[in-house]
């Protein structure tokens, strides 16, 4: 029967009746909705009086019962179950002193590593939840000998699923054995794992343990490592502080060095100085028309930091570049990062240059609006 053969009443009514279908899906799928919502929170609210009580126990110095943590491993199993585990230790948190709850969490160690092989073999949404509460709760804490849970933790991170990795990076930081990041990091290499190099670097400023002793390991390490994970660690060191100058500068030294490794070890010297390397950025300026741009560019923000006549001069011969960032960079450098006043610029603005005055006046320009638009501010306020 072809489809034009049918009444307009008959297509209508069809229509009628899927709406109301939908209708009454909707109605059903939000009371199912409130129901659960309910019953998570019942659920949430009889594990609070549970903790509770086995809290109080312990600091009676009661030992916690192995059925207790029997019955609560079979329980937890269930996503709903650790859900509502997870809602009650919140309330708790938010009920107790930090300190009531640690030796309880303390012992949910060894519940957690009871459920790795239940959650391994669950989808990647919920060994993301399952690595969040691990990282959440601080469990496995301090632990310096590998276990079972700090090894699901390394297998996920080469997990297709970006929320996955990332939770188990995070549980790993937490845990803070630096071995095991170190693993992790050469898991991510050996299955060509790309990550974002900011959530990397990021991670690594939450490592529980010392820091420093992480930034040497995977520093040392760096030859295993593909340069997007070499640079996540070069930012780890410049925002951590640690005193890398020796090695940095024999990697800035390097002309086989890949281009933004060495990038990133300006940047560090921007930040920490090191009059070594004074010569090596002024070079960096003054041979731009024989480089790559981006080293004169960065090269001239660095300077700032390498006061001085020479500085000056050299900066000066930044403005004549070709490249418009190596300019603006070195006016900037000049003017907002020396403060070198307009009198002792006299040469450039009365000499032959166009770009170069004309960047001058640009970057002086823009000084001028931010400060009006400052004050700006201020009247409003």
């Amino acid at each position: 029967m072809h489809i034009l053969s049918i009444k307009p009443e008959v297509i209508l009514y069809v229509y009628m009746a899927s709406c109301v279908a939908v209708l009454v899906f909707n109605v059903l799928y939000i009371f199912i909705d409130k129901y659960r919502g309910r019953r998570l929170e019942h659920q949430s609210l009889e594990m609070v009086d549970e903790i509770t009580g086995q809290i109080q126990q312990m600091e009676a110095g009661v030992d916690v019962r192995e059925e207790y943590f029997t019955g609560l491993i079979r329980r937890l199993k269930k996503l709903e179950k650790l859900r509502a585990f997870e809602l009650s230790m919140e309330e708790i948190r938010r009920q107790m002193p930090a300190g009531r709850t640690e030796k309880y969490l303390e012992q949910m160690r060894r519940v957690f590593l009871e459920l790795v092989p239940v959650y391994e073999k669950r989808d990647e949404i919920e060994q993301a939840y399952f690595a969040s509460l691990v990282e959440k709760f601080g469990i496995d804490k301090g632990h310096t000998a590998y276990d079972g849970l700090m090894d699901f933790m390394i297998r996920m991170v080469v997990h297709k699923g970006v929320f996955v990795r990332e939770n188990a990076l995070r549980a790993l930081y937490m845990i803070g054995n630096k071995e095991a990041v170190l693993a992790a990091w050469e898991k991510m290499e050996d299955n060509e794992i790309c990550h974002s190099k900011k959530l990397l670097s990021d991670g690594l400023l939450k490592f529980t343990g010392d820091r420093g002793e992480l930034a040497r390991l995977l520093f040392e390490h760096r030859s295993r490592f593909d340069t997007r994970l070499v640079l996540p660690v070069m930012q780890f060191i410049r925002f951590l502080g640690e005193d890398f100058r020796k090695e940095f500068l024999e990697l800035l030294s390097k002309e086989t060095v890949d281009k933004e490794i060495r990038l990133e070890a300006v940047r560090y010297f921007r930040k920490y100085p090191y009059e070594p390397v004074r010569a090596l950025l002024q070079r960096f300026l003054q041979y731009h028309e024989y480089l790559d741009w981006e080293y004169a560019a960065v090269a001239a923000q660095a300077l700032e930091s390498y006061p001085g006549p020479d500085t000056v001069d050299c900066l000066k011969e930044g403005l004549k570049a070709v490249n418009w960032y190596v300019r603006l960079n070195s006016a900037e450098t000049l003017i907002m990062g020396l403060k070198i006043p307009k009198k002792d610029l006299f040469d450039v603005y009365n000499g032959r240059d166009r770009y170069a005055r004309e960047i001058l006046n640009y970057v002086t320009e823009k000084i001028e609006i931010k400060g009006q638009e400052m004050e700006l501010r201020e009247t409003d306020v």
